[in-house]
């Protein structure tokens, strides 16, 4: 297993192959969650090979942050801009209090946190006095999903959860959830189902 999973760790295997065991990957719905325009500052935490930038259409400024040098490597080589800065390492509060985000990115990032890690985060991203919206995207164990619930198991991350505990862990920190759903990896060829959640500051 631990084999399988750093396979599937790989770029060219993240990107080219997986979609075709779980369904090609629409992220188009986590992006309109997002609802990033402009004049936003977007900070992207566990963002990967660089996935993002096939959605999001304008920023003022973007930040990706993750713990995979080899994933990084490739989201550069695919969006060398000068508005967009990667950064190989966890995200920390000053990261957040120095970038200012106005809109952050959790794609596919929960579950691979424990219960306290993702809570740290979560409540990271509800202190933030800039922070506008949170977008959120995670496989989830479903009653009676057997594809999806077995593709989730095989998923790299060691934390995948029911829905109500995803629910729980942002209640925990105090954000505001103002839209959560199940979604399909693709409206019309995905085998695999994700919770999306969309996330505000109980302030907004």
């Amino acid at each position: 297993m631990k084999l399988y999973r750093r396979i599937l760790g790989q770029p060219f295997i993240y990107d080219h192959i997986r979609p075709l065991v779980v369904g090609r990957i629409d992220w188009s719905p986590l992006y309109r969650n997002l609802d990033a325009g402009p004049r936003d500052i977007i900070l992207d935490v566990g963002c990967g090979t660089g996935v993002a930038h096939q959605y999001l259409t304008g920023f003022a400024a973007y930040y990706g942050f993750d713990t995979d040098d080899i994933a990084l490597a490739s989201a550069r080589k695919k969006t060398a801009a000068a508005n967009v800065h990667y950064e190989c390492r966890i995200v920390t509060p000053a990261d957040i209090e120095r970038i200012a985000p106005t809109r952050i990115v959790l794609a596919g990032l929960l579950h691979h946190l424990s219960d306290d890690d993702s809570l740290g985060l979560l409540r990271m991203c509800a202190m933030a006095p800039s922070v506008r919206r949170i977008a959120t995207s995670d496989v989830v164990y479903l009653q009676r999903k057997h594809v999806s619930n077995l593709l989730a198991f095989l998923d790299r991350g060691k934390f995948v959860r029911r829905h109500e505990p995803y629910l729980d862990l942002v209640r925990k920190a105090g954000l505001r959830i103002v839209r959560e759903e199940i979604v399909r990896s693709h409206p019309t060829s995905g085998r695999a189902l994700y919770l999306m959640m969309t996330l505000e500051p109980p302030t907004q």
